[in-house]
């Protein structure tokens, strides 16, 4: 179903049980999947791919050039998972061609109004970026991690798997997996464990993170001695070995623990 007034490009590769709403404007490198529905006012560009049942609300802008001053993003890619949410007025930029040359969210990822993802972002299942949250460029989000309302990602930085970011924070540096993270400079203020036992992680499990945790950044021991003596004690234990080995290939410097 397609509004009569909406432009959508000859050359647009359209699914099955696709909507396309009044005044919507798809580009001709765009393919939508079976099920998407697209609102009014919304714009595809560049070369984009939605995945199937994906909604986008009125007034989004999807895969716009990156916002870059020398590069824009010729030849370089979007792709939006299955059963995604782009609500209104949110933003998303396509890879560059200085980076990965592609923009990756996947599936069942939320983004509430306002929400930006630039270039060469990489969000893994299940993201929830609420309203007015902002990636800058190549920023990395591990699955179920959420940020809250009109938190802010510097580029390149890394946000693990289940972390957990208060609004109106400015995320400069790394956020380890499972981890929350406030302030108006992020801080790590602990685990996200009401996250973890939503997601089915054993309380076993959670009990050698909490050791894990302290051992990193409470002990007061150097970091390399700290993770030696947390892998030492819990890396049998996946989640545990997944925190560490996220930390241990930080380039950018982990957030600390403590309120600024």
């Amino acid at each position: 179903m397609i509004h009569a007034t909406a432009a959508v490009d000859a050359k647009a590769k359209v699914g099955s049980d696709v909507h396309i709403g009044a005044y919507a404007v798809v580009g001709p490198e765009v393919t939508l999947a079976d099920g998407v529905r697209v609102g009014a006012h919304v714009v595809i560009d560049g070369r984009t791919t939605i995945g199937p049942a994906t909604e986008i609300l009125p007034f989004a802008m999807v895969g716009a050039p990156p916002g870059h001053l020398k590069d824009r993003g010729e030849g370089t890619e979007l792709v939006i998972g299955a059963r995604c949410s782009l609500r209104e007025h949110v933003s998303v930029h396509r890879g560059s061609k200085v980076g990965t040359g592609r923009t990756v969210i996947g599936d069942e990822t939320t983004l509430f109004a306002h929400a930006h993802v630039g270039h060469d972002g990489r969000l893994g299942r299940g993201v929830l970026l609420t309203n007015g949250a902002m990636l800058g460029g190549h920023v990395e989000i591990g699955d179920f991690a959420i940020l809250g309302g009109a938190a802010v990602v510097h580029q390149f930085v890394r946000i693990g798997t289940m972390a957990m970011i208060e609004g109106h924070c400015g995320v400069g540096m790394d956020v380890p997996p499972y981890c929350l993270a406030a302030g108006h400079r992020v801080r790590l203020v602990g685990l996200n464990e009401i996250g973890l036992e939503r997601r089915g992680v054993s309380a076993e499990a959670v009990l050698s993170l909490r050791a894990a945790y302290r051992t990193v950044f409470r002990s007061g021991i150097r970091r390399a001695q700290a993770l030696e003596k947390a892998r030492a004690a819990g890396g049998s234990v996946k989640e545990v070995a997944h925190f560490l080995d996220f930390i241990a290939g930080g380039k950018r410097g982990i957030a600390r623990h403590g309120r600024g």
